[in-house]
């Protein structure tokens, strides 16, 4: 089954903005901001609205087609939900971040559960701190 037609399955209509939404998605290398996907999109269609592409990832999302992330800029940034999860780390000082394995994070997710009973969405977030450069 396509995206095309799962989106359909579910009631909803797969729109040219949720379709290029999607693609801008599909492009880019790492996260990135509904603003980055919007001037993306502009590029080639001009007559786009930012606000549309705030409303069809939001809509996506709800369908199951993609995620979000904050990092420690509170910016949301947003992924194709089929890309494989992984937890961040940022730097307070210079601002690097690195994506690491879900495999690292998962011990402090059963430790979190076990210990408070709290179901932890690791990739949702960030995990905010110094590099190696800036702590050496």
């Amino acid at each position: 089954m396509t995206v095309a037609d799962d989106i359909r399955a579910k009631g909803m209509r797969m729109t040219v903005q949720r379709r290029l939404v999607l693609d801008a998605l599909r492009r880019a290398r790492h996260h990135i901001t509904a603003e980055e996907i919007a001037r993306s999109i502009r590029a080639s269609y001009p007559q786009i609205d930012p606000s549309t592409v705030y409303r069809n990832l939001e809509a996506l999302e709800r369908l199951g087609y993609v995620t979000h992330t904050h990092l420690d800029d509170r910016v949301t940034r947003w992924r194709r939900a089929d890309s494989p999860q992984h937890g961040h780390l940022v730097c307070r000082r210079c601002g690097s971040e690195e994506e690491i394995s879900m495999s690292v994070l998962a011990p402090l997710a059963k430790r979190l559960k076990g210990e408070h009973g709290f179901s932890a969405d690791l990739a949702h977030s960030a995990v905010v701190g110094l590099c190696r450069e800036c702590a050496g």
